[in-house]
């Protein structure tokens, strides 16, 4: 071969290698298992003190007024000594001070600068000292932490949940779509170079249009992320994603060879109502010492890091108002902290009963702080 076509040669093949260095760099998959800890689920005691793993706590009582009035609460964040709390069915952020003070309320529905059409998710940008909104139209809203609109970031494709850190924002992307299944689960974005990398192929869509809590990507100690049918718990880190651990359901996994099935979703309920199947892990709280989550089955799963075991309790005893605790939720930030919720609804529904019932008197004089139609009093706790 003469030295001019193996000169070309090599220069085709060095520009290969740069392309696929390239696409590498923007398509990237999961990290090593290496550091994969495996843990296995124990059936015990469906019930539990919160004394056991909680401490610190605190009732938050938002103020309830025209401007505040809370649907449902979706989603909390923590910064600067404030809530921020997502109501997705009010199309709005709104603002309190940790002992219950509403501050302000975003409402911006419309067609405008700085408005939405539909409000899906909000994240705390803490090195910014932002409040971020993923909308429709798809984009990111950027608020100062005192409800003033700054700017906006359009998106190439609709995302419904995300997290955000100091130097990325991570979309977490609906893998069927239209009747259309996407190349990837996760999208990340470089803040500084405005850079797009896209993680982690998806998996079989067993119930394409399911789902079940909140949100499967949360930024507590860490952003974790976990999807349906897979039984990994995965940290994103940047442009990198790991899965950390590996849940042993046991007599609770998911049957394999139904996987492969397509379900409605009344009829995957149903299924995993009668084999007590989970399917679906949401709503992760990272601390030190364990992770908390929950599935589509009843309760609160506390995954303990020191002895690699996961336990389901249904029933969360208080043991001040010794009262079941319901709704748990975690509060993105770096607190550890953890919301159960009661609605009004249901409180002064316990106020009427009460007069049958013993209930102690810490109880009692919270009961009479309650009227029909005010906010929901929420149970604010620390994870030891």
């Amino acid at each position: 071969m003469g030295s001019g076509k193996l000169k070309s040669m090599r220069i085709r093949t060095a520009f290969f290698i740069f392309c696929i260095s390239l696409l590498s760099g923007a398509c990237r998959q999961v990290a090593t298992e290496s550091r994969v800890q495996p843990v296995s689920f124990e059936d015990g005691s469906s019930m539990i003190a919160d004394t056991v793993f909680l401490d610190s706590l605190s009732l938050f009582m938002p103020e309830t007024n025209e401007e505040a009035l809370i649907n449902n609460i979706d989603r909390v964040c923590e910064s600067d000594g404030r809530y921020f709390i997502l109501d997705k069915r009010m199309k709005q952020v709104l603002c309190y001070t940790l002992s219950g003070k509403h501050l302000f309320t975003i409402h911006a529905v419309g067609n405008g600068k700085g408005e939405y059409v539909d409000l899906f998710d909000i994240a705390i940008d803490e090195a910014e000292n932002k409040l971020l909104l993923l909308t429709y139209p798809s984009q990111i809203l950027y608020y100062d932490l005192e409800g003033t609109y700054l700017s906006s970031y359009p998106l190439d494709d609709m995302y419904q949940s995300f997290a955000v850190d100091k130097g990325f924002i991570y979309l977490r992307n609906d893998t069927y779509a239209n009747g259309v299944v996407s190349d990837y689960s996760l999208i990340v974005i470089n803040k500084e170079t405005g850079k797009q990398t896209s993680l982690l192929e998806p998996l079989y869509e067993t119930a394409p249009f399911c789902s079940f809590g909140n949100y499967q990507i949360t930024n507590t100690a860490s952003v974790l992320f976990t999807r349906k049918f897979d039984n990994y718990i995965y940290r994103i880190t940047g442009e990198s994603i790991e899965p950390l651990y590996m849940v042993d359901w046991k007599s609770k996994a998911f049957p394999e060879s139904d996987k492969q099935r397509q379900f409605q979703c009344n009829d995957l309920n149903q299924f995993c109502y009668q084999g007590k199947y989970i399917y679906t892990m949401t709503d992760l709280c990272d601390t030190p010492s364990c992770l908390l989550f929950r599935t589509n089955q009843p309760g609160v799963c506390l995954l303990s890091k020191a002895t690699g075991t996961v336990n389901n309790y249904q029933v969360i005893i208080n043991t001040d108002y010794q009262l079941p605790l319901p709704n748990y939720m975690p509060v993105d930030g770096k607190q550890s902290r953890i919301f159960f919720i009661y609605s009004s609804e249901v409180l002064c529904e316990q106020k009427r009963l009460s007069a049958e019932e013993g209930i102690n008197e810490k109880m009692r004089c919270l009961l009479d702080r309650i009227k029909e139609g005010d906010n929901p009093v929420i149970f604010t706790y620390h994870v030891k």
